[in-house]
């Protein structure tokens, strides 16, 4: 009697989609910076923010005012040596410090009841620094993206279930 239900419950595994991996590069002026790694944070700049922000403390804006500097000596110190520096600008002040870290796959990964990833390693992770006369002004993080869906059986830390699921990165 197994035998009869088996090609049924093979029909009904895995799920049918796409996704495609590719990467991007986000922009953060005046970022704050944690101790190492790779994660880099936008400052509150937008008006909503800022309301939302003294609401919760329920304090002045003055902590405005005590603008955090990274400097190229407390890059050193907290990320390390950086892969690569180049030197731009028309007075030689400005620096671009990169920092690298894992791969980026780019290409299509078809879901036809399991993936098949048809990928290729294209470029690194990166978090690029631009420093004027020292001291950082922005930051560049480079990181992978991917968007795309998958309808189907699908299993999630919780239970089975027939549905559609997102497979888009934020």
């Amino acid at each position: 009697m197994f035998h009869v239900f088996l090609p049924l419950c093979l029909l009904l595994q895995g799920c049918i989609g796409f996704a495609v991996n590719d990467s991007r590069a986000r922009t953060f002026r005046e970022p704050v910076l944690p101790d190492h790694g790779f994660y880099v944070y936008e400052r509150i700049t937008s008006l909503k923010e800022l309301q939302e922000e003294q609401e919760r403390t329920k304090s002045d804006l003055s902590w405005m005012t005590n603008k955090v500097v990274y400097t190229s000596a407390w890059l050193e110190t907290h990320w390390g040596k950086p892969a690569s520096i180049t030197h731009s600008g028309a007075d030689g002040l400005d620096e671009i410090w990169t920092y690298k870290f894992d791969v980026i796959w780019e290409g299509i990964e078809p879901f036809i009841v399991v993936p098949i990833p048809l990928e290729v390693p294209v470029r690194r992770e990166a978090v690029r620094f631009v420093l004027h006369d020292g001291c950082v002004i922005s930051v560049m993080r480079i990181e992978p993206a991917r968007v795309g869906g998958v309808a189907g059986f699908l299993v999630d830390p919780y239970h089975p279930y027939f549905g559609v699921s997102s497979l888009t990165s934020e």
